[in-house]
């Protein structure tokens, strides 16, 4: 169904006909076009109207306008006024938050152009609109990651030339500064007094300025003078065409992180230095701890030395013994003997007498030698005491070494392994430092 708004566009725009046919025609194709009774009730729409919402004209000629509004809207006073000022002739213009087929929410740029008789009084109003949801939802999730990015982070904007045009709350409450204090103000007001006139400060806006953006950890000077480290990039923003305007930038306070970095990196270059030392006392140790091994081994083989000699010692003492008992048995059958010698020069008389003087001397030489048998025999079993507590003390001597030289052994494998791990330790230490160098 065309819709006839000829005669308001003759009375908007003042020319012929055909002049008029033409500009409809035009508007009909780009726009969305909708004609409303002075009340508010859907005379007509064009096709694009009826594509953004999702209706066919069947569906709403003759309903009232309050079908693309929400209910409450449409209740409210203000929508009640909104036609008022329709139906007297005043026209409104603006961006309009409508309802299509289902509840869709449709954003449109529109005008409702009030269309006058020859007398000039309001006979219907026609709306011309585009349909700008996209454009809406889109700049609705842009203000939305800005919001977020401003709840999140410390931001501030610049002139190309790095005069302040904005700071955040987030901003404001790291660098200690009022918005009253800041804008109007130059960048350098954060920069420590011996950077501000360096190469590499002008430079840095000179690069902004060209539209380069710029990244990275940097030390600035709050209100107090306190040293305050950022995390930041600073976004030159581009116009329509593609000329750098202003200068954004978006920051997190890293001061506390930055700062516990650095005390890292220098207790890890103390302790890197101090490794070396570690590492040739461990070599040192190792070395002492071989030797001991070597004497522990040495001390071994004489224990075990002495052990053999004892027992030797202790095996000729049983035979001395035994050899002693042979003269003790051999003393007594003398002694047996002498005495027979003696009986026997008795009952010679006078023959014998000679005989008994050489059984008396016999006699006492068997005693003699029985008595001396006797303290042979007392005195090696002392010695055999002796021997066999000092082969007792050697065989626990024998033990104990052993469990020193195993010990000696176990401790010389610790040792070596703390040497390996401290030259290991050494190494990753160095690599960490390294690291962490670069984070500082």
């Amino acid at each position: 169904m065309a819709i006839d708004i000829i005669a308001g566009v003759r009375a908007l725009f003042g020319t012929s006909s055909a002049d008029i046919r033409g500009k409809l025609d035009a508007i009909n194709r780009t726009q969305a076009v909708i004609e409303f009774a002075l009340d508010g009730t859907i005379l007509a729409a064009n096709q694009n109207f009826l594509d953004a919402m999702g209706y066919a004209e069947r569906e709403i000629v003759g309903q009232h306008h309050r079908i693309f509004v929400d209910p409450d809207d449409a209740a409210s006073p203000e929508y009640a006024a909104f036609w008022e000022r329709l139906g007297s002739g005043q026209a409104d213009v603006g961006l309009y938050r409508r309802l299509g087929a289902g509840g869709r929410e449709v954003w449109i740029q529109a005008s409702y152009n009030p269309v006058l008789n020859r007398w000039g009084k309001p006979v219907k109003v026609v709306k011309f609109a585009t349909d700008v949801t996209g454009q809406r939802l889109r700049m609705a999730d842009m203000e939305g990651r800005l919001s977020a990015i401003d709840k999140a982070q410390a931001v501030i904007s610049f002139t190309l030339e790095g005069i302040i045009l904005d700071a955040n709350d987030n901003f404001l409450a790291t660098m200690g500064y009022s918005r009253d204090e800041v804008i109007g103000q130059h960048h350098r007001m954060f920069v420590d007094p011996a950077d501000r006139e360096s190469l590499e400060y002008r430079e840095f806006w000179e690069k902004l300025g060209r539209g380069e953006y710029d990244s990275s950890l940097y030390r600035r000077v709050d209100r107090r003078g306190r040293e305050v480290w950022i995390q930041g990039s600073y976004n030159p923003i581009l116009d329509m065409a593609g000329r750098p305007f202003k200068v954004v930038k978006y920051a997190t306070d890293v001061t506390a992180q930055t700062r516990a970095t650095r005390t890292l990196h220098a207790s890890l270059a103390e302790l890197a230095d101090t490794v070396p030392a570690i590492a040739e006392q461990a070599r040192i140790t190792n070395a002492l701890a071989n030797e001991a091994s070597r004497s522990a081994t040495d001390g071994g083989a004489l224990v075990e030395a002495v052990i053999a000699t004892m027992a030797a010692i202790q095996e000729g003492a049983h035979d001395i013994a035994e050899i002693v008992g042979m003269i003790d048995s051999i003393a007594f059958q003398t002694n047996i003997l002498a005495l027979n010698a003696a009986i026997e020069a008795a009952r010679s008389g006078v023959h014998g007498k000679g005989f008994a003087v050489v059984a008396q001397e016999v006699r006492m030489l068997s005693q003699r030698s029985a008595d001396s048998a006797r303290d042979i025999r007392a005195l090696i079993e002392r010695t055999l005491e002796r021997v066999q507590e000092g082969n007792d003390r050697s065989g626990e001597a024998g033990a104990a070494m052993r469990d020193i030289l195993t010990s000696v052994e176990t401790l010389l494998d610790r040792v070596s392994d703390v040497a390996r791990a401290t030259n290991t330790q050494a190494g990753g230490i160095d690599t960490v430092r390294r690291a962490v160098s670069e984070l500082a």
